[in-house]
């Protein structure tokens, strides 16, 4: 019998407002308020960029854009014309219970499926480690990791992970176009020859919400879940509040070193 899940969608917000909701559905998680799976479709107000948890934010000053800090680890991507999803479930969920590489795959492969279905040949990359080039690279779309999306050798889709005691989060990029203008501007001319995006695929069919009821229904195939649309209970809605002004819209967070940063879970 499938699991009932989550389904959380709504309008497109600001990069302080989406983190903080992905990390408010993953606190009420941890703390065993929520043990109900959730996965969440989004988009993006205007150009952000995220950056990884532990990464150095000082080279991104100049671009002018709005620049947030996630809770997950990786690179920095520049959010614009996309599909942004997250899941967050209990660690011991049987399917994430295998650790980062597992849960990579089961859900690169739900993402590989709903990209077939709309015309694009995408395939995950096989197992390997990261170069030391690779690793210093400031952009996640630069290099292909473990189990990621990709359409004849380029990225598609990026992701990242946190998993805390009781709780996971995995979110992640589908790219459907590019500004190149402004990708060159951020990352350098080299970072968009690594890339794909949907729009850029010779006969695939760029629709946005058809690609997600596709990618829902991949999903729901891949997770044996049901997914009920619904949304954060209020519980998560404060919190979420509490994260925006203190966290993700506070410089104190997104710009100093996250290595300073002292997070706790309740």
């Amino acid at each position: 019998m499938p699991e009932k899940w989550r389904l959380i969608r709504g309008p497109l917000a600001g990069g302080a407002e989406n983190m903080a909701i992905d990390e408010a559905i993953l606190r009420s998680l941890e703390s065993k308020h929520s043990r109900m799976p959730a996965l969440r479709i989004y988009g993006w107000k205007v150009p952000t960029i995220s950056i990884g948890f532990l990464q150095d934010a000082s080279v991104f000053f100049a671009s002018g854009l709005p620049v947030v800090r996630r809770l997950t680890g990786g690179r920095a991507v520049l959010h614009d014309m996309e599909v942004t999803y997250s899941i967050a479930a209990p660690s011991n969920h049987p399917l994430f219970s295998n650790g980062i590489t597992s849960a990579y795959s089961v859900i690169s492969g739900a993402i590989v499926e709903a990209l077939n279905d709309i015309g694009v040949p995408a395939y995950l990359s096989p197992h390997r480690g990261h170069s030391a080039m690779e690793k210093a690279a400031a952009a996640c779309f630069n290099s292909p990791s473990r189990h990621e999306v990709l359409v004849d050798g380029r990225k598609l889709a990026g992701s990242s992970q946190r998993r805390l005691r009781n709780s996971f989060l995995q979110h992640g990029s589908i790219l459907f176009g590019v500004d190149e203008v402004l990708l060159v501007s951020v990352f350098g001319p080299k970072t968009i020859e690594k890339m794909a995006w949907v729009g850029g695929v010779k006969d695939a069919d760029a629709d946005m919400e058809g690609f997600k009821r596709f990618l829902i229904g991949r999903m729901g195939q891949r997770f044996d879940a049901d997914f009920a649309p619904g949304e954060m209970t209020r519980r998560e809605a404060l919190i979420m509040e509490g994260l925006v002004e203190t966290r993700y819209s506070n410089d104190g967070w997104n710009l100093r070193g996250a290595e300073k940063q002292v997070i706790s879970y309740r």
